[in-house]
């Protein structure tokens, strides 16, 4: 995963990962039909871990301000995750078919986590679709963070780590905001 978050994974060859790995190019082919089947299995790593984090941090959110913490401690989680995190969101998106159904899965997983939380948080009806929506704005929000953060683009530096964490986090909270309609 180091070489494929430091280069694009076209520029990755199989033997540049046999070397990393202190194997043979053979050795590899053994194990992985392509260098593509390489960053799969990683990033099918990566994203049971990522799920798991956004399941727990969810379950901690209890207060009016769940989805502002849970943002913000999801984007510290992937600092610390910062070398499988970078492929994820900065690296990977169409690489191949097998890794776009990867990331397509991980967000219909992500949205799911997001809107039960929404809906417990909102007290929604199950027949009102306004979480499942909004569900899909925050996740959209924390993918276009996570890569902002992650390759500390123009608008991370311009606002700086700290601010660019909590209006993200603001950002999100406001999103995952809605209130049950009450008779008119």
């Amino acid at each position: 995963m180091g070489l494929f978050a430091l280069h694009p994974p076209e520029h990755v060859t199989v033997a540049d990962i046999a070397a990393a790995a202190d194997m043979t190019a053979a050795a590899v082919y053994y194990h992985f039909p392509s260098k593509e089947h390489v960053l799969l299995e990683g990033l099918q790593d990566f994203t049971e871990r990522y799920l798991s984090a956004m399941r727990d941090l969810v379950r901690d959110g209890g207060d009016n301000s769940w989805a502002a913490r849970f943002t913000t401690d999801l984007l510290e989680w992937l600092e610390v995750e910062r070398t499988p995190a970078t492929v994820y969101f900065a690296h990977s998106a169409g690489v191949d078919a097998a890794i776009e159904a990867l990331r397509r899965e991980t967000r219909i997983a992500q949205v799911l986590i997001l809107s039960r939380a929404i809906r417990t948080h909102s007290g929604i009806p199950r027949s009102n679709i306004e979480p499942e929506v909004a569900a899909i704005g925050v996740v959209s929000l924390i993918e276009s963070a996570a890569s902002s953060w992650l390759t500390q683009d123009a608008v991370f530096l311009g606002l700086g780590r700290r601010r660019f964490i909590d209006e993200t986090g603001q950002l999100a909270q406001r999103m995952a905001e809605i209130r049950a309609f009450e008779a008119l």
